[in-house]
Order: C-alpha cells, then sequence, then structure tokens
C-alpha cells in the first residue's frame, strides 16, 4: 500500500461541484495514480466523491494498481536451521595464532667467496601443518614457500621460485653454477639476506584445504661471508689438500 496526499481544489457551477486534484504530476498520470472525483451542492454543503488507484494497492476483486494486476510480495527468506551458518572469508590477518617458521639460508664455500667464480646459495624450509584456533574454532593451517628473495650485499639482488640445493644434491662439482647460485666481481665483506614468501591454506575439521589470498614475507637469517681472488683464497686454503683445485 503506497500512501498518498492529494489537494483538491472545488468550483461550483450550475449546481454541479466538479474538483481537481493539486498534487497529480506527469508520472503519476502515467502510472494510473491521479484521483477521479466529482461533487454536488447538497443544500449549504457540498458532497464529494472520489476514487483513487495507487501502484501496490489492492482493490475489489483482489486486483489493483495499473492494469488491474495483483502485486504479490516476495516469499520472506527461510530460517536459518541448527548446526548451519554463514562462511565469511579468511584473510591473512585472521592467522593471529599461526605463524610460518623462518627458513634457513646457507652458502657454498660456507663463509666466502671467490671472485670471478659462482657461489652457492640455497634455503632450507619447514612446512609442518600447524593446528590451533582460527576465528575461534579448531584448524589447521598450511604454509608454503612460493618464492625466495635474494639480496646479496653487493647491490645486486634476484628472485627464484626455486629454493636451491647443495652442490652434492644438484650432482655438480663446487663453483659450478645453479640455478640460486651468484657471482661476486670485487672483492670485500659483504651481508647476504633471504626473504621467502609463505602463501597459506586452512582447513576445518574434516573440511577441505582452502587458500588465502596473498602470501606472508618472513626473512631468513643473515648471512655475512668475504670474497677474494682465487690466488689469496684457493691457494692459501685449499690447494695443500686438493692440487687439483680452482686455482691451483
Amino acid at each position: 500500500m503506497i500512501a498518498s496526499f492529494v489537494v483538491l481544489t472545488a468550483s461550483l457551477c450550475g449546481g454541479a461541484l466538479t474538483a481537481s486534484a493539486g498534487s497529480c504530476s506527469e508520472a503519476d498520470v502515467y502510472v494510473g495514480g491521479c484521483p477521479t472525483s466529482s461533487g454536488t451542492v447538497n443544500g449549504d454543503g457540498v458532497d464529494i466523491r472520489g476514487t483513487i488507484d495507487l501502484p501496490g494497492s489492492a482493490g475489489a476483486g483482489g486486483s489493483g494498481g495499473r492494469g488491474g494486476s495483483s502485486a504479490t510480495p516476495p516469499p520472506p527468506p527461510p530460517p536459518l536451521r541448527d548446526g548451519y551458518g554463514v562462511t565469511v572469508p579468511v584473510t591473512l590477518a585472521d592467522l593471529i595464532n599461526f605463524k610460518p617458521v623462518a627458513g634457513i639460508d646457507h652458502m657454498e664455500p660456507n663463509g666466502w667467496m671467490v671472485v670471478g667464480l659462482d657461489t652457492n646459495f640455497y634455503a632450507t624450509v619447514d612446512s609442518a601443518v600447524q593446528t590451533g584456533l582460527l576465528l575461534t574454532l579448531p584448524a589447521s593451517v598450511r604454509f608454503t614457500a612460493e618464492r625466495y628473495h635474494w639480496s646479496y650485499g653487493d647491490g645486486t639482488s634476484a628472485t627464484r621460485s626455486v629454493r636451491g640445493s647443495s652442490w652434492v644434491s644438484s650432482g655438480v662439482g663446487e663453483f659450478d653454477r645453479t640455478p640460486t647460485s651468484h657471482v661476486y666481481r670485487t672483492a670485500g665483506t659483504y651481508a647476504i639476506d633471504l626473504a621467502i614468501e609463505f602463501s597459506a591454506e586452512y582447513q576445518y575439521v574434516a573440511g577441505p584445504w582452502i587458500p588465502i589470498t596473498g602470501t606472508i614475507p618472513v626473512s631468513a637469517n643473515r648471512l655475512v661471508a668475504a670474497a677474494s681472488d682465487a690466488s689469496t683464497v684457493l691457494v692459501g686454503r685449499d690447494c695443500a689438500q686438493r692440487p687439483s683445485g680452482p686455482g691451483c
């Protein structure tokens, strides 16, 4: 039912009264919302009679509104049943009870580099599943290392999708190039930093693993190492035990 306030102005003409609606606009005319009225003089009084069809209102016989169609309101939504609830997206900010374990940065040779030869860097990462409360409910969270950001301390950096491995595990020789190795061009002491980006998934009891949008960067340990030329490093340190080594 739509309420409407109509201002009628009346005039007497030959014993009959005509009236018009002062609030009737073109829009009212279009939707059929203008009143129709008539009146007669009855002694000292005036009898005014009028009708109006309002959109959405029902008249006799259950019809109303434009074209006499019936306006039926939609049914209300069904109530939530016991055991059912509304699930909201979980974000990284909700993981206050969970944190990825920082990885460990390794290098070969350990603690020193040879200028002009590859130094091998690689990371080890713990990806164990953690359990705890997530949004007040028992849940499991699994962190996965996605990207590795190495800053080599010489003004260069690199982002890798692999964590790398030792020379022995890779099946290559010492100072060979690997997917995560780096070459220093100038002698000096360098600080090497590694940050690992972790993605996260969560699982409620007996439910599926659901990924969470975004990643969490976590810093690994800092390495500090000295780079020297081959004659200083290799001949002085290794050639006594390995005469066939590089630089000997």
